[in-house]
């Protein structure tokens, strides 16, 4: 009997590698593939994913020595990175977890990285991204990358204050602008058909988004699916400039002046099922009365 193909995911207890692994369950191929997980620890992985026959591996994206043991017969990794404890740390995880797979043999790295991380926007959390990417490519191993836009999962579902400040600092950053957003299913579930179509995919690299609305079309979606349109703190600009972190200012001023800039109708014919803003909250909402 043909030995089965493993894959393994980085981030499996997070918000991209949950995901990933969601779509992975739900793929006809899921009985076939061998499924391993990178975790810090594997204790609390194991009871957040109660799914026996998942292999954990215990490693740090920064200690090769660690990454080896989980990399050993891996055909397909998923790789997604966070700027923790900075961008810096974050693309010395991405090198480090890229030559690891290398030495090891793996065949092929689906990476998650950001929107627009190409075009040398100056904001250190996609700079640090963009020279993973850059690694990847000098790797020579075969890959994809997708660069998801912002996320719909950033703004709360509930009524309350979080929803209420998060949807303050955007309407005052974007002043009327449109900016473009995705479903962090979404990106688990493209990041599958990359890594089960190894062939199609190899040497790609895409701008993921589902929809594209201003802030009032985001309440105008708010008040279409839950009955009511939230309130809005107003967040005068000056004040919004003294509460942001550097990284995260630039990048609200790169939301304003430029944005992002993917091809939504190409990528709803690539994956018909892509949310809408309106989609994602009636999914979440219908979920929350369940």
């Amino acid at each position: 009997m043909a030995s089965k193909r493993t894959i393994l995911i980085t981030g499996v207890t997070g918000n991209q590698g949950g995901a990933v692994l969601q779509a992975l369950r739900s793929h006809p191929a899921y009985p076939s593939l061998a499924i391993r997980a990178l975790v810090r620890n594997p204790a609390a992985a194991a009871k957040k994913l109660s799914d026996p026959s998942i292999t954990l591996h215990t490693g740090d994206l920064t200690v090769a020595s660690s990454l080896a043991p989980a990399l050993v017969d891996v055909h397909t990794a998923f790789l997604v990175t966070t700027p923790k404890p900075n961008p810096a740390a974050e693309t010395a995880q991405g090198i480090t977890f890229i030559d690891a797979a290398v030495a090891a043999g793996v065949q092929f790295i689906v990476f998650t990285s950001v929107g627009s991380a190409d075009q040398n926007t100056g904001i250190p959390h996609f700079e640090s991204k963009r020279r993973i990417e850059e690694h990847l490519e000098r790797s020579g191993i075969p890959h994809a990358i997708i660069r998801p836009v912002a996320f719909m999962d950033s703004f709360p579902v509930a009524p309350g204050i979080l929803r209420f400040l998060i949807l303050g600092m955007f309407r005052t950053a974007m002043r009327g602008r449109t900016l473009q957003f995705v479903a962090v299913k979404d990106i688990g579930e493209v990041a599958v058909m990359a890594i089960m179509d190894e062939a199609e995919w190899a040497g790609k690299a895409i701008e993921l988004a589902g929809d594209e609305v201003s802030v009032d079309g985001l309440l105008d979606v708010y008040q279409a699916v839950m009955g009511a349109r939230p309130w809005v703190c107003w967040v005068p600009g000056w004040l919004l400039r003294a509460l942001l972190p550097t990284d995260i200012y630039l990048m609200f001023k790169f939301f304003y002046e430029r944005g992002y800039n993917a091809d939504i109708p190409a990528l709803q014919k690539m994956h018909p099922g892509l949310l809408t803003l309106e989609a994602f909250l009636q999914d979440k909402v219908g979920k929350k009365t369940e």
